[in-house]
């Protein structure tokens, strides 16, 4: 059995994540050997998920079934589409990766407020807090919408919500160091490798580009045009910070 609240890395919790997966399919209806299918798994494995011999966990935290069940409605739909492709591992990481980050959010909201940097760590926790509770809300409310354009945004919003609570989390973690943690970063050949390719990708607006009627998906394609200008601005101050630092 596995805790949620301990210390694991994402790919360690991917069988937890297949295990609810299955048990959320075979629910829906899926025959085992379906839902294998469905997991890129084996149908033994499925078995074993299903009686609770692999994948099980200690305690049930709310993020849980949100995350479960926004995944399970991807893989239904695909199943029901007759699209042959299980699950992706990257829909596999993000699932662990959002069940973890929502444990040691929650986790570190619990614990007493160091004396050192209070009002800082005050505010870091107060914004912990809000992420987490607007990355669940959006899940929830993903499920509900018939509408695909609507229910991707909202998946969009709680991801994005989900890697602000781990940044936050983890700058509380730096606080509580006896002294700054050392400054290391790429280098600067593979930043400016990522920036051509960002420059490139952002070379052509897609939202003015690409003619669609549903505003919610011209929303979706603005979203990704705004990243791109996002990764560009942040990329270059990090290549400033290696040549300042040099």
């Amino acid at each position: 059995m596995r805790n949620i609240a301990e210390n694991v890395r994402s790919e360690n919790m991917i069988p937890v994540v297949r295990a609810r997966l299955a048990i959320v399919l075979q629910r829906e209806g899926l025959r085992v050997t379906e839902i294998a299918a469905a997991l890129n798994t084996t149908p033994a494995a499925v078995v074993q998920y299903l009686k609770g011999k692999r994948g099980r966990l200690v305690g049930r935290p709310a993020q849980l079934d949100r995350t479960i069940e926004a995944l399970a409605e991807r893989i239904l739909q695909r199943v029901r589409s007759g699209v042959r492709e299980g699950v992706r591992m990257p829909e596999l990481m993000e699932a662990a990766d959002q069940l973890i980050i929502a444990s040691k959010g929650s986790k570190m909201l619990e614990e007493t407020t160091p004396k050192n940097n209070r009002q800082i760590v005050d505010v870091l926790r107060q914004r912990l807090e809000l992420e987490l509770k607007a990355s669940e809300r959006c899940l929830e409310s993903a499920v509900k919408f018939d509408d695909q354009y609507s229910k991707l945004l909202l998946r969009m919003i709680a991801a994005d919500s989900m890697r602000h609570a781990d940044v936050v989390s983890q700058i509380i973690s730096w606080t509580e160091l006896p002294r700054e943690p050392t400054l290391n970063v790429p280098k600067k050949e593979f930043l400016d490798a990522i920036l051509q390719i960002e420059d490139k990708a952002g070379e052509q607006s897609l939202k003015d580009t690409v003619k669609i009627s549903h505003p919610i998906a011209r929303l979706l394609l603005e979203w990704i045009d705004t990243d791109e200008k996002k990764h560009e601005r942040i990329i270059s101050k990090m290549v400033r910070i290696i040549q300042t630092s040099a």
